[in-house]
């Protein structure tokens, strides 16, 4: 654990942010990737180095890759994926406002979901995951169904825990970030493997900071 930690540290410096992006920028050139494949490339790290450092402003970058994502999802059939894309919009504008609602803009306490909330949230989740699976694959017939569709909830769950600020949601990026993994190769968008594996770095660093912060505020627990 000591280990895991003290590596995660390195990714608390902006020069891991700005070396990171500039590896997408120079990546996404040298394989001949789209300019909206780099760009989301470029503010998905910056909103998930923010976002893992608790900074409100995250929520800024969010919104932008997520639209850069909507168009790119939507134009390769990923339907699951773009649907996401869009409730994560929402999601990004309520959680600005719900982070915000402390008196210095920042101070929203980090919470935790309870044994009850953790059991409800597996059955949502197993559950969701069934219906739209079974949408994806005998209505949309879209591209990896089962994958997308697991992918797209895992996703959806997680941004909501996101911005209700449960430190949960970093274990649901990990899986979701893990999954995206296959995805990208299946559908060759490299430059967006290089980043997800950025963001899987940047995601397990998170989920220890938030854990502490989570900790040191109480542990607050909440069910929904």
């Amino acid at each position: 654990m000591n280990i895991i930690k003290k590596s995660t540290e390195l990714t608390k410096s902006p020069i891991f942010a700005i070396l990171s992006c500039l590896l997408c920028i120079l990546a996404g050139y040298s394989i001949k990737s789209s300019l909206i494949e780099i760009f989301a490339s470029v503010m998905g790290i910056i909103n998930v180095w923010l976002l893992s450092k608790e900074k409100i402003s995250n929520f800024i970058f969010g919104i932008i890759t997520v639209l850069a994502y909507l168009y790119i999802y939507y134009t390769t059939g990923l339907y699951a994926l773009a649907i996401l894309a869009c409730f994560q919009v929402i999601f990004n504008i309520y959680g600005w406002y719900y982070w915000g609602m402390g008196d210095d803009g920042n101070s929203t306490k980090t919470s935790g979901l309870n044994r009850q909330g953790q059991l409800l949230w597996i059955a949502i989740i197993l559950l969701l995951w069934a219906v739209w699976g079974y949408v994806e694959i005998n209505i949309l017939h879209a591209q990896n169904a089962i994958l997308d569709s697991l992918t797209a909830i895992l996703g959806f769950i997680g941004q909501y825990w996101l911005s209700r600020k449960l430190y949960e949601n970093w274990i649901l990026w990990i899986i979701s970030n893990l999954l995206f993994m296959v995805i990208y190769v299946l559908n060759g968008y490299f430059i967006m493997l290089i980043l997800v594996i950025i963001q899987f770095i940047l995601s397990i660093a998170g989920l220890i900071e938030w854990y502490e912060s989570y900790l040191e505020q109480g542990r607050n627990k909440i069910m929904f």
